[in-house]
């Protein structure tokens, strides 16, 4: 089994700018306040930290949701969700291997928030993280679509870049259409 690779101290720092950009961003688009932490729930947590079913071979990224009950749930008043957003350091580094560092902070913001864009809706709508299999897919492309509405004003050539290779994912194209062959070993976000 081939030795899990993290993030260093500067990427970490990277992820943490992507994180606030991405809540910037996303608290204007959909009018909500992150900060509100009983509504929206949720931190962001890097390979190191992760443990069990957090870690997935799957996908760049991925969100957990964690329920918790106290002892009026059991009195019929409910419990507590949380969510956390599970980025694979091993699999977002692999990914850029081939194009060089200079794509690893278009990719960590592009991840960042279209997995936080899942947080907020999930948050909005619980019943969304448990969607069928058909469903599920039409919950990915909106959220492909929600996260290049969100990262559409960013001029870096990057970042044009990577949303245009994540376009196919809700728009019609294909990828086939696009002259980025490096770019194929991208995986999908959950």
């Amino acid at each position: 089994m081939a030795e899990a690779i993290f993030f260093n101290k500067k990427q970490h720092f990277w992820v943490g700018e992507a994180l606030e950009i991405a809540e910037t961003l996303a608290e204007d688009y959909f009018r909500v306040d992150l900060r509100d932490g009983e509504r929206f729930p949720y931190d962001l947590q890097t390979l190191v930290d992760l443990r069990g079913q957090e870690k997935t071979h799957r996908a760049l990224a991925q969100v957990c949701k964690y329920e918790y009950r106290n002892r009026k749930a059991w009195l019929g008043h409910g419990g507590a969700e949380f969510y956390r957003i599970c980025l694979q350091d091993d699999k977002i580094l692999n990914t850029v291997r081939t194009e060089g560092l200079s794509v690893l902070k278009p990719l960590l913001l592009y991840v960042v928030t279209h997995e936080l864009i899942h947080v907020i809706r999930f948050s909005m709508d619980p019943k969304r993280f448990y969607l069928q299999s058909e469903e599920k897919r039409n919950e990915e492309k909106d959220v492909h679509r929600k996260t290049y509405e969100l990262l559409r004003c960013f001029t870096d050539p990057q970042v044009v870049r990577l949303l245009e290779y994540y376009r196919p994912l809700w728009g019609d194209l294909s990828r086939q259409d696009l002259e980025m062959p490096t770019l194929d070993k991208f995986g999908e976000c959950a």
